[in-house]
């Protein structure tokens, strides 16, 4: 089933700004709505794009791929497998930047709230009073809600009020500070385009006083060395669970990339000095043992991503999936 637009933003937000979403990811979108989130400065497009991501497990070290024009194709070239080569066509070559303060004021009007959003800190909006008269704030990325004085802010407020806050994908340890100094959290899945009665990105405000259980993906346990994936235990040799819990206590956290000079110290040692390629090697050991035994393991060794800018990996699970235990 193709995500739905309002789903697919918000969960492009919750990396924070910049987001955005390429021409692949929209192209199952386009239509009257897209063009209504153009219009309204929703979405903003960018220049065409001149070079294309890695494939999410290669291994050949480049942090891009270039496009070539060849017989008036566009070419994403591989550098080391003619078959990965990737023809794209000029929607791929699109990309528009999500404007949070415009996605916001999207939310509130379809939710019913009058006037403009008010923003209290970077990245976090004052919404208005739910029907059960809680003070209801939006916050679209998990960084905006671990600033310094943003809960005294939002008490300030509120004033007596009680307080509902609607949050990405956090850590659970994120969340549990929020929880514990008396602010009701909401998942922002769980309420707003969840697909219930409430259309588009408006918020369900039913679905305000209850949250869903979710079972982790991964968990980890440090002091047994065992890990199990989509309940399935892998067998990992020190150096992979070494470098897999490395990844797991960046996910839970920001920033979650791990970059290559610290998978190099973590492994071999502040004082040993190792070529750049050679983080390669132990990375695709542990895509290959997560992988192992897998139903479709493509996938599993896509959870452990490229990323450049800077240059490194991620495990691309959110941090309510994961379970990092002592």
């Amino acid at each position: 089933m193709t995500e739905t637009l309002p789903r697919l933003l918000l969960r492009l937000s919750e990396a924070g700004d910049p987001a955005i979403l390429w021409g692949r990811q929209a192209a199952p979108h386009a239509g009257r709505d897209f063009e209504r989130l153009l219009d309204r400065g929703v979405l903003v497009e960018q220049a065409p794009a001149t070079e294309w991501d890695v494939c999410p497990a290669c291994d050949c070290g480049l942090d891009a791929r270039p496009i070539h024009q060849v017989n008036g194709r566009h070419i994403a070239v591989c550098p080391t497998d003619r078959r990965s080569d990737l023809v794209l066509d000029d929607d791929d070559l699109r990309s528009f930047r999500i404007h949070p303060p415009a996605l916001v004021r999207e939310i509130a009007m379809a939710s019913g709230f009058g006037g403009e959003p008010a923003p209290v800190a970077a990245g976090v909006w004052h919404l208005g009073q739910t029907s059960s008269q809680r003070v209801l704030f939006l916050a679209l990325s998990s960084d905006a809600l671990l600033q310094p004085g943003l809960i005294g802010l939002m008490r300030s407020i509120a004033r007596s009020s009680p307080i509902t806050v609607i949050a990405p994908a956090m850590a659970a340890d994120h969340w549990a500070r929020l929880v514990d100094a008396g602010l009701h959290v909401v998942a922002g899945s769980h309420c707003i385009a969840c697909d219930g009665d409430a259309p588009g990105l408006a918020i369900d405000q039913s679905k305000l006083e209850s949250q869903p259980s979710l079972a982790p993906r991964l968990v980890v346990q440090r002091a047994a060395k065992t890990v199990s994936l989509d309940g399935t235990p892998k067998t990992l040799s020190d150096q992979e669970f070494q470098l897999l819990v490395l990844l797991a206590e960046h996910a839970l956290k920001s920033p979650a990339i791990v970059e290559n000079r610290e998978i190099e110290a973590h492994i071999w040692g502040a004082s040993i000095h190792r070529i750049s390629s050679q983080v390669r090697e132990p990375v695709r050991a542990l895509r290959d043992a997560l992988a192992r035994g897998s139903t479709d393991a493509t996938s599993v060794r896509a959870l452990i991503e490229n990323r450049r800018n800077p240059n490194g990996y991620r495990l691309a699970l959110p941090p309510e999936e994961i379970e990092l235990l002592s």
